[in-house]
């Protein structure tokens, strides 16, 4: 049952990883439109400052994933070459 255990915790991660960021990110996208100012018949329709910050709120936390993630990749190799340990967990 521990294979089974670990492959259904690998396709959790893979799913919200793979899938969850990338949709997020339209969101963002998405509400960074709605909060733009856009241009109809020569007049000009102010967006929502507050979908505007959303976004960039959105675009922050994808930002922030990523970062981690990296770092938590590479977090071995820091640790032996500069001593930081970047997470209380995880060395070896």
């Amino acid at each position: 049952m521990d294979i089974v255990e670990a492959i259904g915790k690998v396709l959790i991660v893979g799913l919200l990883f793979g899938a969850g960021l990338p949709a997020l990110f339209a969101v963002g996208l998405r509400m960074h439109e709605q909060g733009s100012d856009v241009v109809l018949d020569g007049a000009v329709v102010k967006g929502s400052p507050v979908m505007r910050v959303l976004s960039y709120a959105t675009f922050a936390v994808v930002a922030l994933v990523i970062v981690t993630a990296i770092l938590w990749i590479t977090r071995q190799t820091l640790y032996f070459h500069t001593g930081i340990k970047l997470f209380p967990f995880g060395y070896k």
